[in-house]
């Protein structure tokens, strides 16, 4: 007794703290997705019982059923964002009333003394499970009501045969049947619960857990980095007092600056890592946002290495920070080129995603393992030697894609073997104003075209 009563605790918060609706209405907005086809069948079978079975009361049903799921649809799409106790009353009320109105159609059925048609009442009550299963068994208070609902449905069976031939063999068999399954459901069902927040309670320590390591690499990594800089300031700032040669003085503090200025660009890179960078987004097509770029590519690779550029037609204005942007897909195909020493091609294609544009670029090189993927965009997190990497690129990377409301993934590519990097951003709100871009960039053709180092 104990037990149950810890497993139900917290099934009904306590009155005046704040309840998160958003849940619920995703939930029950799923349901309400699938229970439209479920309607039109349960519809459909209805109305061929009614009319070639001739069972009365199933039209006057269906009514009432399709009322009471309306009614309760409309009241939790209803629901805030957030709220109390006392708003769950509406919803609870309304979903109580459509499943009994569900459980009355299966009885009408039931109550018809044809095989056939008690068949097709234990088809409500296997549809009820699969509906538990596949929804209401991700929030305890929504299960908790289905398994009663469903309860009422199955005493309900046993007991019109109890009513209607009583002391039966028959009547013995089935009713017992119907109560073992419907308890052994009820063990099923609250086990997958349990098992459910379990894993979800595991997986937030697991998520605590990454993000207390990425909080400690990060702050060392900013420490170590800021505590070199302010080395090389301190140290030539003194050694500049100490000397007594003008132009060593100057070249000391020359020294300082630069190391000064390598801060302040760690500083603009952490900024952008975190999404607030000072952007200057323009709205442009995705041409003029690559214009020059195979140019500056070509620096970066050696001969060995092509990078082939295709743009698909049609795509739509994006507003991004133009030279940001191609400062991220030249760090992209310099991870490309790292990963492929020997030489290679490399891929940049520009595709429609959505309502949005996909910068996607291949290489084929030996790829990221698996167990890495999850980690490469995290700050000072790299794969490469010690003193070739930074470990920001990738973070600052994801950083502007946020930033310019656009999304950054990694991923191995569908078929063959290297990495595939993928830039997405949204759609221009105003598709008619288009940046002029650098002058006589004018459009780029359209077609897939090759460079390379030696271009």
């Amino acid at each position: 007794m104990r037990r149950w009563v810890r497993a139900l605790a917290g099934l009904i918060p306590a009155a005046g703290e704040p309840l998160d609706f958003t849940e619920l209405r995703s939930l029950e907005g799923m349901r309400r997705a699938q229970g439209l086809m479920s309607i039109g069948l349960i519809s459909s079978a209805t109305l061929a019982i009614w009319a070639f079975m001739g069972v009365a009361p199933l039209l006057p049903w269906l009514c009432a059923m399709l009322v009471t799921f309306a009614l309760h649809s409309h009241v939790v799409s209803s629901l805030p964002d957030r709220g109390v106790r006392r708003q769950l009353l509406l919803p609870v009320a309304t979903l109580v009333i459509s499943g009994l109105a569900y459980i009355a159609g299966g009885m009408i059925l039931w109550m018809q003394d044809e095989p056939g048609l008690s068949i097709l009442s234990l088809m409500f009550i296997f549809v009820a499970l699969l509906n538990t299963l596949s929804y209401r068994v991700q929030m305890r208070l929504l299960l908790v009501l289905d398994l009663s609902l469903m309860g009422i449905g199955v005493f309900a069976r046993a007991g019109w045969l109890w009513y209607a031939a009583p002391g039966a063999a028959d009547t013995m068999l089935v009713s017992t049947a119907l109560v073992i399954c419907y308890l052994y459901f009820c063990r099923v069902a609250w086990n997958v619960l349990r098992t459910r927040e379990d894993l979800e309670a595991a997986a937030r320590a697991a998520l605590a857990k990454a993000r207390g390591r990425a909080m400690e690499q990060l702050t060392g990594g900013v420490a170590h980095d800021f505590n070199n800089l302010l080395t090389a300031v301190l140290g030539n700032m003194e050694l500049a007092r100490l000397s007594r040669s003008a132009s060593e003085r100057d070249e000391l503090m020359d020294e300082a600056e630069r190391a000064a200025r390598r801060g302040a660009e760690l500083t603009g890179q952490l900024l952008a890592m975190a999404s607030c960078a000072r952007l200057r987004p323009v709205t442009m097509s995705a041409s003029e946002a690559l214009h020059g770029l195979s140019k500056r590519a070509g620096d970066l690779m050696t001969p060995d290495h092509k990078l082939s550029v295709e743009i698909a037609p049609g795509l739509p204005l994006i507003r991004v920070d133009g030279p940001r942007l191609q400062t991220c897909l030249l760090e992209l195909l310099s991870n490309a080129r790292d990963a492929m020493p020997d030489g290679g091609a490399i891929e940049l294609r520009v595709q429609p995603s959505g309502a949005g544009v996909c910068f996607e670029l291949r290489d084929h090189g030996s790829g990221i393992p698996a167990d890495l993927l999850p980690l490469v965009c995290e700050p000072y997190f790299t794969t490469k030697p010690v003193g070739e990497g930074s470990g920001l690129g990738l973070a600052i990377l994801r950083g502007f894609a946020e930033q310019s409301g656009g999304t950054f993934k990694l991923a191995k590519p569908d078929f063959g073997p290297g990495t595939c990097a993928r830039l997405v951003f949204p759609a221009a709100a105003d598709q008619s104003k288009a940046a002029l871009g650098p002058a006589g960039a004018g459009p780029q053709p359209r077609t897939a075209r090759v460079a390379s180092a030696a271009e």
